[in-house]
């Protein structure tokens, strides 16, 4: 697989792929093309969203992608790279390739001085954990993750308190 990071015009590339992604943790969604190419162009992609997105090629075919930012600050004057997300399509899933991104990523990482790589993964899913384990991952549990579903942020931004 040729792992190489994509330029700011790939995103109509990457559709495919992206919808596949959906489908795979939203089975029940319907996925438009055309929603996902406007996504990719006006969200992913633009220098400001602050995304890296590296894509795997294999017989002339996108067949895994990595979504990573970098953040700040971390000690030692380093930085955290993050991976949003991480996905092989399903038919090449189990033959290395997620290895092979996880050690594009990795090397990306220190070229940028960054002195740790974190990400999510469902905790549920043991062929992902056992993926994860074998790298050397391992699960934080000091921290906690939080998060505001769209309504408590609206109601948040307002200032309007629920009672």
């Amino acid at each position: 697989m040729e792992i190489t990071q994509c330029g700011p015009d790939e995103w109509a590339d990457l559709v495919d792929i992206f919808s596949e992604m959906e489908r795979y943790h939203h089975p029940q969604a319907v996925i438009a093309a055309e929603q996902m190419a406007k996504y990719l162009k006006d969200r992913v992609f633009p220098a400001h969203s602050g995304t890296e997105i590296y894509k795997g090629m294999s017989e002339g075919r996108i067949i895994a992608f990595a979504c990573v930012t970098i953040l700040y600050p971390v000690p030692r004057y380093s930085g955290q790279m993050f991976i949003k997300e991480l996905f092989v399509s399903e038919n090449y899933r189990r033959k290395g390739f997620g290895h092979q991104m996880m050690g594009f990523i990795a090397q990306r990482a220190q070229e940028k001085s960054c002195s740790r790589l974190d990400w999510l993964s469902v905790r549920e899913d043991s062929a992902a954990q056992s993926f994860y384990a074998s790298l050397g991952a391992k699960v934080v549990e000091e921290v906690n993750y939080h998060r505001l579903d769209q309504h408590f942020l609206a109601q948040l931004a307002t200032g309007s308190k629920q009672e």
